[in-house]
């Protein structure tokens, strides 16, 4: 019974602490299109279709759009594809209801559409299960008009009317300032961590909504954040007073394996990124340990939770592990790990022939004073002046929920706090609460 309760919390602990699913990672967040302010006419006549707005372009539900300008939208399952015939049928407003919901995830889909049987070109989400197309894309395809009234805040559906490419579209075919989506794009990027290969499944993920174009690239991101307009100053890097769409352009970059020079420009490069990193020493390192202990204790009692008391083997177990995240592989420690750590070998000396790990009452009882929730995450590279690697660990944890719940969860009495450095100068952090 005292294993299953020891191993409960170490695991609970771990799954809030985590970073997002890989599934969550590749959704960006739409916006119905009514909370934008924005309204829907067909005809001249106000209707309410479920429809949602991302990255400043306004996405209606395909058999909506089907039914309100008067066209056939088919499925056709032995093919697996979505079938559209531009062959005119009778408008009609039945059954359309705006259903759209705040927070809703988007994906870019993957679906087969076919117009008049050819394989057509569009921007396209899935949304709840159903595929939502960018207006103007569809009004090209089945040739109806699609204008925006920037005036009125309206978009205007004309049944009869022939489509015409909008010298003024609502937001143009790529982001050119910084906004929402910009901001989610932002947090993405931080919670890559500071691994490269994150960073640009990242960009190539939101490739579609940043440029507006369906096969976007990161170079196509990289351009497109150069750019950009009004992009706040940068609050990741505490180098210097770029705004953040510079800071990740340049990310990108070094993610591609280009070297960026103080101006912004690249050459190719695949000599590393570690030139530019100051020394980082033991004294800094447990420092800042000691530093976050405080920054812990200061949140839990904005949130009304007891202070937490700093425990020896809490510290040199967030120490070793950090060592991990910096030498092997950034992920959360297992129960197999810290029994190993206890027992001063090797994780593999405590595994099953199998693989598996089987903890007895006896052996729960050796990491019981330890064994509780834990949060990782890189803090990036010491460079410039001013820069403060736990500052920066600190915000990732208080800005994630789950990370921001281990910190404050009641439940704990001891913490300990663990900084380590990579060969590549990458710095990494590990709390550990008992």
């Amino acid at each position: 019974m005292k294993k299953n309760i020891i191993t409960a919390v170490l695991c609970g602990a771990m799954i809030a602490g985590t970073i997002p699913a890989a599934g969550a990672a590749n959704t960006v967040t739409a916006t119905p299109t009514r909370d934008m302010g924005q309204t829907v006419y067909v005809d001249g006549a106000r209707i309410y279709p479920t429809g949602y707005n991302i990255a400043d372009n306004n996405y209606f539900k395909l058999r909506d759009i089907g039914t309100l300008v008067g066209f056939g939208v088919e499925w056709n399952g032995e093919t697996q594809t979505v079938e559209i015939s531009t062959e005119r049928t009778a408008p009609s407003t039945s059954g359309i209801k705006d259903e759209a919901v705040s927070g809703a995830s988007a994906k870019v889909t993957d679906q087969k559409i076919t117009v008049d049987g050819k394989q057509a070109s569009m921007t396209a989400y899935q949304i709840s299960g159903n595929n939502y197309v960018k207006l103007r894309d569809i009004g090209k395809q089945i040739d109806f008009g699609v204008s925006y009234d920037a005036a009125t805040e309206s978009v205007r559906i004309d049944t009869d009317a022939p489509y015409t490419e909008s010298t003024t579209p609502a937001g143009g075919s790529a982001i050119t300032k910084w906004n929402k989506t910009m901001s989610e794009f932002n947090q993405a990027m931080i919670n890559c961590n500071w691994r490269p290969e994150k960073y640009l499944e990242t960009a190539k993920k939101y490739a579609p909504v940043i440029t507006g174009k369906a096969d976007g690239t990161v170079e196509d991101v990289i351009a497109a954040l150069d750019a950009m307009k009004g992009a706040p100053v940068d609050a990741v890097s505490f180098e210097d007073d770029r705004t953040v769409n510079h800071f990740w352009a340049d990310e990108l970059r070094k993610a591609l394996g280009q070297e960026v020079t103080s101006g912004g420009e690249s050459t190719d490069c695949n000599a590393g990124n570690s030139s530019s990193s100051a020394t980082v020493t033991d004294e800094m390192l447990r420092t800042w340990e000691l530093q976050m202990i405080d920054r812990i204790n200061e949140e839990r009692a904005k949130a009304g939770a007891s202070p937490l008391v700093q425990d020896e083997m809490c510290m040199e177990f967030a120490r070793f592990w950090a060592k991990h995240l910096a030498t092997v592989k950034f992920e959360h420690s297992t129960i197999a790990d810290m029994y190993a750590w206890v027992k001063g070998v090797d994780v593999e000396d405590v595994l099953e022939p199998d693989g598996s790990f089987f903890m007895s009452e006896e052996m729960g009882k050796e990491i019981e004073p330890f064994a509780g929730g834990e949060n990782i995450t890189g803090a990036g590279r010491l460079t410039g002046i001013g820069y403060d690697p736990m500052t920066l660990a600190m915000n990732n944890f208080m800005n994630s929920e789950g990370h921001r719940n281990t910190i404050l969860d009641s439940d704990w009495t001891q913490v300990g706090v663990g900084f380590a450095v990579s060969d590549e100068g990458i710095i990494w952090c590990c709390q550990n609460f008992a």
